[in-house]
């Protein structure tokens, strides 16, 4: 059964647990305290109250507001096209903000791109700043001249193509992945047309969880060899 410090943690919102700390923190009133709460909480105030009182109250709610805070996840649509009151980042300035942040890793795939796209901008910052930087990409398309035009404009990155079944297929997906703790899903290719004039969409997700894993199903493509190693426009990529 649930005691009553579980019980209220269940009840109030992290931003008011806070404030039923620092209330409590001031002069160990619980008359102020339970002022920060609507009535059908209150009687569990006073549970906690009467089972640990106000000092181990206040840090126990502390603790359940940080906690709260470390497991957030941080979820936003990104559009490109016509924007409203409202609406998420805007798909350039997300990716190029999401690649910015980047310290150790991005890994990023796209199908087709443009030589002056501001995704790429970012995505050669990364490679001047010494983080590992990938690309995944079709380099069959237009006759391998968008991988050509890619890999001359990010030299210093690793870039990986996919290898299609017997039924044929194409590098389609539009993934950011930053450091495995957010990750951009979308419709948007890194290119012009995709944040100039396209209708896209799409999300970040800030959850270490699910970007870890969404690193690591691509990582898994390339071991089992549904990915591999591009050559680099002077010879073989070390």
């Amino acid at each position: 059964m649930a005691g009553a410090l579980e019980l209220l943690a269940r009840a109030v919102s992290p931003s008011i647990a806070l404030k039923i700390a620092s209330s409590l923190e001031i002069d160990g009133s619980l008359l102020k305290a339970a002022a920060k709460l609507p009535d059908s909480a209150k009687p569990l105030l006073q549970a906690a109250f009467d089972e640990v009182g106000s000092i181990a109250l206040a840090d126990a709610l502390r603790g359940f507001a940080a906690a709260a805070a470390a497991n957030r996840i941080d979820i936003r649509a990104v559009w490109s096209g016509p924007t409203f009151p409202g609406d998420g980042d805007h798909t350039t300035a997300a990716l190029a903000h999401l690649v910015d942040e980047a310290t150790e890793e991005v890994f990023v795939s796209t199908y087709s791109a443009s030589s002056s796209s501001l995704y790429l901008r970012a995505l050669w910052r990364s490679v001047a700043r010494g983080v590992k930087t990938t690309v995944l990409l079709d380099p069959n398309l237009n006759g391998g001249k968008t991988a050509a035009c890619i890999q001359e404009k990010l030299v210093g990155a690793r870039f990986l193509g996919f290898k299609p079944g017997p039924d044929g297929g194409i590098q389609h997906s539009k993934v950011v992945i930053v450091d495995s703790r957010a990750a951009f899903i979308t419709s948007a290719n890194l290119s012009e047309a995709a944040h100039e004039r396209n209708l896209e969409s799409g999300v970040i997700i800030r959850e270490p969880a699910f970007a870890s894993t969404l690193r690591q199903r691509f990582s898994a493509l390339y071991t089992e060899g549904y990915l591999y190693q591009l050559k680099t426009l002077e010879g073989d990529q070390g």
